[in-house]
């Protein structure tokens, strides 16, 4: 939904020229308060006029926002998006180490964040050689150069010489280093090059022209979460932002907004579904009208669950930081293909190969790769050890799936992730989505490790719900649990518990990191399932 300018002018596009032409429209509900278009224009515009003034980079080059799920966060982006600059968004949960590789990999010469953040941040700064006064502080920080008194000294008149920006993410660096993926700065104008690009999200996603609200939720540092919520913008919808998830809190808001698009991943779904009976009764959610979920494999029986609770709202689809989205199916699409992430996007193809590069037919496993899509160029190291990809156009993230007779792509796990006992291909996703399927279970995550018999022996770490005993009366369960739902040799045979199977923002674990808790020497015994 955009705004009409004049009378018999063009319909304005993208967020700046919706705010010029209705600035009492509300843009951004957050921390309780209501921002209109008119307001945000005027903060964006000065952001603008600081972020390429003396105090800013050269056009073209890059700023590093710390910061959670804000208005100065959207306020920032913003203010990118047509000043010709580059954005890397950076995850606030990050260690001091980890900020400075990205601050350092992606050339960023100026720092943003708030006070919450601000040590971490200055130890990362001062590590990537980022002089003191390039680190800048929202709010009222106890040291630094606070952001506010600067911003007070700039105009809020539309800034000269207009360019589109354009943002630089990181991988999730779940297997390895992040890897920093560049987008190209567009041609078009910042306002052509946002309207363009949220008109093609509303139409992938058959979001309705009338009034709309979307739901951000999910970490603006990620790409999905990201271009969703600006898209609402540069359409003219009403954005609910808020710092992070809650499941029942996000109950009440869909409700509250009458929300009709949000974000989510998979274990969202998996943490509403386990609210008590009393608030998913209260629910109505009937403005919904589109979930876009990805990030993660979804298990089918937690889909069947959703779809039947909140209707067949929920869309699905795979790609990744670098290509973007490469699948997409509806709810009812998938009910007829349970557990396919969808066929191939417009201007997708998709090919299954095996480890020599050959494509392999319908139903034989391989890894995926994607042609078409987002163009990129990775940033730093990872351009510089020559990632950047083969010269057919065809591109990987490492996962392994398959297509069907009918071009529906199921995908499995990375590459990487695979564990092979006995000379057989064990799944992890497969293990984990039967696993968290017993009533008990709050997570489990599947590795393997090495074992002079099998090669790799199956191990499940598993995270129980409030209230429940780890032990050998939980393996057992467990393991009746399984046997009728997976064949033997793909069910554990060893059991860690612990008290949380920690995740990104975006429901994905690091199994490196996990599998090198499980071989630390532990007090604790493990379990060991019996007759396996």
């Amino acid at each position: 939904m955009t705004a009409s300018t004049d009378a018999g002018a063009r319909e304005a596009c993208g967020f700046y020229e919706i705010a010029a032409a209705d600035p009492q429209r509300v843009a951004i509900h957050v921390d309780g308060a209501v921002v209109t278009y008119g307001d945000l224009l005027g903060r964006v515009n000065q952001w603008s006029h600081l972020l390429s003034g003396p105090r800013g980079v050269p056009r073209g080059g890059t700023i590093a926002v710390v910061l959670p799920n804000s208005l100065d966060f959207v306020v920032a982006q913003l203010a990118v998006e047509q000043t010709g600059l580059r954005m890397v968004p950076v995850n606030w949960h990050l260690t001091a180490a980890e900020i400075a590789y990205l601050l350092d990999d992606s050339g960023s010469g100026l720092v943003i964040t708030d006070p919450q953040h601000a040590h971490v941040v200055g130890e990362a700064a001062a590590e990537a050689g980022i002089a003191g006064d390039a680190l800048l502080r929202t709010g009222q920080p106890d040291t630094g150069i606070a952001l506010e008194a600067l911003l007070d000294e700039q105009p809020v008149a539309t800034p000269p010489g207009r360019h589109a920006g354009s943002m630089l993410f990181y991988s999730s660096g779940t297997s390895g280093r992040p890897k920093g993926v560049r987008r190209p700065f567009p041609t078009s104008t910042p306002d052509e090059a946002a309207d363009a690009r949220s008109r093609q999200r509303s139409a992938q996603f058959g979001m309705g022209e009338e009034h709309q609200v979307h739901l951000a939720v999910a970490p603006l540092y990620h790409p999905g979460p990201n271009l969703n919520a600006l898209s609402a913008l540069h359409l003219g919808q009403e954005l609910v932002l808020r710092p992070r998830f809650d499941p029942r809190e996000t109950l009440e808001l869909i409700d509250a907004h009458r929300v009709t698009s949000t974000f989510m991943v998979p274990v969202m779904f998996h943490r509403m579904l386990e609210l008590p009976e009393a608030d998913r009764a209260r629910f109505d959610g009937s403005s919904l009208e589109v979930v876009m979920h990805a990030g993660a494999p979804c298990p089918v029986e937690v889909k069947h669950k959703m779809i039947r609770w909140w209707g067949p709202v929920l869309t699905e689809y795979y790609g990744c930081t670098e290509f973007g989205m490469a699948t997409l199916v509806t709810s009812q699409v998938w009910l007829d293909k349970p557990g396919s992430v969808g066929r191939a996007a417009d201007g997708i193809s998709l090919r299954i190969r095996d480890g020599h590069g050959v494509s392999l037919p319908p139903g034989e496993v391989g890894t995926i790769w994607v042609r078409g899509g987002y163009e990129f160029a990775y940033s730093g190291a990872a351009a510089a050890g020559g990632q950047e990809g083969p010269a057919d156009g065809f591109r990987t993230a490492g996962d392994v799936g398959y297509l069907d007779e009918d071009g529906f792509l199921y995908v499995g796990d990375r590459r990487a992730d695979l564990i092979l006992s006995g000379g057989v291909n064990i799944y992890p996703a497969e293990v984990e989505a039967a696993l968290v399927t017993e009533p008990t279970v709050a997570d489990a995550v599947v590795v393997g490790v090495p074992d002079a018999e099998w090669g790799q022996r199956v191990v499940a770490v598993v995270e129980l719900k409030p209230g429940e005993e780890a032990g050998e009366e939980a393996v057992e369960r467990l393991r009746r649990h399984l046997a009728p739902r997976l064949a033997r040799f793909k069910s554990p045979r060893e059991y860690r518990f612990v008290d949380s199977v920690h995740r990104t923002s975006l429901g994905k674990v690091n199994r490196t990191r996990i599998l090198d808790e499980v071989l630390l020497p532990t007090t604790a015994q493990p379990h060991r399932s019996r007759g396996i």
